[in-house]
């Protein structure tokens, strides 16, 4: 008996803590749901635009070696292969002054967003809150400072996903739960042909 009651309080337990961390990121097919984003240079991307094409590439932080890795190989495996009228865009929580510093530093030609509010990965339903224990322990054996590249407390940072929009709207989304998975630059290529 008790153990039934257990297993019940347990899956219920499950059930409300995955409700209320939305995590499947918008569906293809759906509209974009941020119409414009502004990059860390100022310029003002507008996703509703059926002239472009956007990807946007969501990373946890500058932080984040897997993001480095994944960014790094984007510029030099993607971002030449772009036509024209397809902008890439990567997008985190890093404040400004991070954003900046880890474009200047890795030589990065594509657009950066800093959203340290993290309305966008909120939008993209995409948000991943880490847990205090979790941020304290990135500090303390890490010397990763979430709070401090982000400027916030929230303790967001984005489950790993990849978004094309044409049109404002979403033709491809790949979102990852596990860190240390990413969109392979393939995928991302074959989906723009």
């Amino acid at each position: 008996m008790f153990k039934k009651i257990g297993l019940i309080l347990f899956a219920l337990i499950g059930i409300s803590t995955y409700a209320g961390n939305d995590i499947e990121g918008v569906k293809v097919g759906a509209n974009t749901p941020v119409k414009e984003l502004k990059t860390i240079s100022g310029k003002k991307l507008n996703l509703v635009d059926n002239t472009k094409n956007y990807v946007l590439v969501f990373y946890r932080g500058s932080w984040c070696p897997y993001c480095m890795k994944q960014l790094d190989s984007i510029q030099s495996e993607v971002v030449p292969k772009l036509d024209k009228k397809t902008t890439l865009v990567a997008i985190s929580v890093d404040k400004d002054s991070v954003a900046k510093k880890m474009k200047k530093k890795r030589d990065y030609s594509f657009e950066v967003v800093s959203d340290p509010k993290a309305s966008s990965l909120m939008a993209f339903k995409i948000a991943n809150k880490l847990d205090d224990e979790l941020v304290e322990k990135y500090k303390s054996a890490y010397k990763i400072d979430v709070e401090g590249d982000s400027g916030e407390k929230h303790h967001i940072v984005a489950h790993p996903g990849v978004f094309i929009v044409k049109n404002g709207k979403i033709v491809f989304a790949d979102v990852h739960t596990n860190y240390k998975e990413r969109t392979e630059n393939s995928v991302i290529l074959k989906e723009l042909k």
